[in-house]
């Protein structure tokens, strides 16, 4: 019989166990992170120095083009296999994992290359890069690596779906930005000119690279379980998975990349990639709290499948105010030396400070407001959040339109805030109804919706309510 001095040291000692949970699981991911970030700011700053403000412009733009076509390249394989992955590892059926990870590569490998040929073709009739060798180049080079880009994704998923978090975000987080350093740096040294075209050449090397070096560590790591096993597939299945896990990743990348990508169809490239540096700077703001989502996550899903409400408010608000009391250190320093890390990058950079502090504000909104998004996910109203995010994603797109023409970076800037805060209050509010928590770092009176019984929580988990 449980008394009630019992269930209440159980409730003591659930809290020291999810700390220690979300301090040794968050601890490798935000290193790695960390690393990788600094890796890849270092990269910007090199190549804007090197590139100079209109080369880089140029990269920055063919890079955030080639985001937007890798994502459907992927069809949403890269969520759905995190997701199988671990639990077909669990059951030990090898032949699922060999089977996802074969039909996703297939598929993920012909729409890549049907889209790389789709762009290259729209360029070339377009006549965007006519008479401009190193713009040519730049897209030609960056439309190529859109199918190892794809599958350098698949393969980065099966290692994370493995638990294997360090192996599988180092290829890309380190591994690839110092290769792209290194070889532009080689080649400028060897009398290359420096130009957009010859970085993103060398970007392309590197994706080579380090994607070999993943498939070696995947292989590893499963070799042994999967070789000789007969690939199972249930595609119909992972096909309609994957839709749906596609949907909130795509709203999600269209806030995060649409500024970029229409400042730099309507105002040109230069200006979109003096724009990206004020983007790529203010994500910093955020950092923590997208470090600690992938410890957070599974202890979210986990503790809302088995109705540990109070549990799950304690890691939402423990995650939140972490999350937030780096990000409002973060944006103090932006907002007083944000000047002079702009012209880190070079002195034309420095005009993109005033869309910077407003980006900067819109991710500290983002930050108080904690771990809406992922806890809505993770308790079954991702249905519900995707209306939310495609609120917010139109909010995003009008007014960029009409805000970039007469204001430019500065509209784009407020334009992303917008959306950011638009998507936030409503995500804030929809868990705050279902499942019953609040994800502000501080919100006094605004505890914890109690439920009638633990119970509760795990039917709506399990109807996917």
């Amino acid at each position: 019989m449980i008394t009630g001095d019992t269930a209440g040291q159980a409730a003591k000692s659930a809290q020291p166990a999810f700390a220690k949970r979300l301090s040794r699981g968050g601890s490798a991911s935000f290193l790695i992170n960390s690393a990788g970030m600094a890796l890849a700011m270092l990269m910007q700053v090199a190549l804007a120095r090197l590139l100079g403000v209109d080369g880089y412009g140029i990269y920055a733009f063919v890079t955030t083009v080639v985001t937007f076509m890798v994502f459907p390249a992927k069809l949403g394989f890269d969520t759905t296999i995190v997701k199988l992955v671990a639990a077909y590892r669990v059951k030990e059926e090898w032949g699922l994992i060999k089977g996802l990870l074969k039909r996703s590569n297939q598929i993920g490998l012909v729409l890549s290359i049907v889209l790389a040929v789709g762009g290259l073709i729209f360029v070339t009739v377009k006549g965007d890069a006519a008479g401009d060798t190193a713009k040519a180049i730049t897209y030609a080079a960056g439309f190529a690596s859109i199918p190892l880009l794809t599958l350098a994704t698949l393969r980065q998923s099966a290692l994370q779906g493995l638990k294997d978090v360090v192996y599988a975000q180092m290829p890309e987080k380190i591994l690839r930005p110092v290769l792209t350093i290194a070889f532009v740096f080689a080649a400028a040294a060897l009398g290359v000119t420096a130009d957009a075209g010859l970085a993103m050449i060398c970007f392309v090397l590197a994706v080579i690279v380090s994607y070999i070096v993943g498939a070696v560590v995947l292989k590893k790591r499963i070799g042994s379980q999967i070789e000789g096993v007969a690939p199972a597939y249930e595609t119909r299945g992972w096909m309609k998975l994957s839709g749906s896990m596609m949907a909130n990743a795509g709203v999600y990348l269209i806030l995060g990349q649409l500024n970029v990508l229409m400042l730099g169809l309507m105002e040109g490239e230069t200006q979109s990639g003096i724009f990206s540096v004020a983007v790529r700077l203010a994500t910093l703001v955020a950092f923590m709290l997208t470090a600690v989502n992938m410890t957070a996550s599974p202890l979210i899903s986990e503790t809302y499948a088995k109705g540990d409400m109070d549990t799950l408010q304690k890691v939402c608000t423990s995650t939140g105010r972490v999350g937030f009391v780096f990000a409002a250190v973060v944006g103090l320093f932006f907002c007083l030396f944000g000047h002079w890390t702009l012209g880190l990058f070079g002195s034309e950079f420095t005009q993109a400070y005033p869309a910077m502090l407003i980006l900067v504000f819109g991710q500290v909104f983002n930050a108080y407001c904690g771990q809406n998004g992922i806890v809505a996910t993770m308790t079954g109203g991702q249905n519900a959040l995707t209306k939310v995010l495609i609120v917010a994603a139109i909010v995003n797109a009008v007014l960029n339109g009409l805000l970039i023409p007469s204001m430019g970076m500065t509209g784009g800037a407020i334009a992303a805030t917008a959306s950011m805060m638009t998507w936030n209050i409503g995500a804030v509010l929809l868990v705050r109804r279902k499942p019953g928590v609040q994800t502000l770092a501080w919100a006094p009176g605004l505890g914890l919706r109690k439920k009638g019984a633990s119970g509760d929580a795990r039917e709506d988990h399990e109807s996917g309510v």
